[in-house]
């Protein structure tokens, strides 16, 4: 099955500002092409498996690429309360803040440096990680934000973890970066463009 070019267009090597430049003119129209078109359930898997995990409600999550609100809303319908949110696009984070949903937003690059305090019990990181190959360097800076005990859920695309040996690398940065894979669990991605995902539940 070929790839919508909507999708193809960011399992390439693209810079920071053409990741910009990409949301910049998606952004009203993203939720309805990744969830109707696309099938997108990524969200609704992570945060269920967070729910699993954290009881807690009062804990404070870090949701990190938050885009327009998909994982914060089903964070919310959860009964977390305690919610942060990052993302590059500036655009996307303005979507997000219509919402009400967020303790605080901002505009960060997860590729460059980023400066996090560790006061964060819970960073869900979802749809952000797939094909380049900075990503598992880039999902290693976020354990900087998290409080010992705390958690990291991050999904990473299927395609990309085939294509871009995710499992090795992963490994590699878990020793380097000292930092332990508790699961990995197969979930439902993209339905529609028949896309999987992989689920990871990792701590400091």
């Amino acid at each position: 099955m070929d790839i919508d070019p909507r999708l193809s267009r960011n399992y390439t090597d693209l810079s920071s500002e053409e990741q910009r430049e990409v949301y910049r003119n998606w952004s009203q129209n993203y939720d309805r092409d990744l969830i109707e078109d696309f099938g997108y359930v990524a969200h609704i898997h992570s945060v269920a498996a967070l729910y699993q995990r954290v009881p807690d409600l009062s804990t404070p999550i870090l949701d990190m690429g938050c885009g327009t609100g998909l994982v914060g809303k089903e964070l919310v319908a959860k009964g977390y309360r305690n919610i942060d949110g990052m993302d590059l696009s500036p655009e996307m984070l303005a979507r997000a803040r219509i919402l009400g949903i967020y303790q605080h937003l901002e505009e960060h690059n997860l590729s460059g440096t980023i400066e996090l305090l560790p006061i964060y019990g819970a960073i869900i990181c979802v749809g952000v990680f797939s094909h380049q190959l900075h990503h598992p360097v880039d999902l290693a800076k976020l354990f900087r934000g998290l409080l010992p005990d705390g958690l990291l859920i991050a999904t990473v695309n299927a395609r990309g973890w085939l294509e871009l040996n995710w499992p090795d690398l992963l490994r590699q940065s878990a020793l380097q970066n000292h930092f332990r894979i508790k699961e990995i669990i197969d979930i439902p991605y993209l339905v529609k463009q028949k896309i999987a995902g992989k689920l990871l539940i990792l701590a400091p």
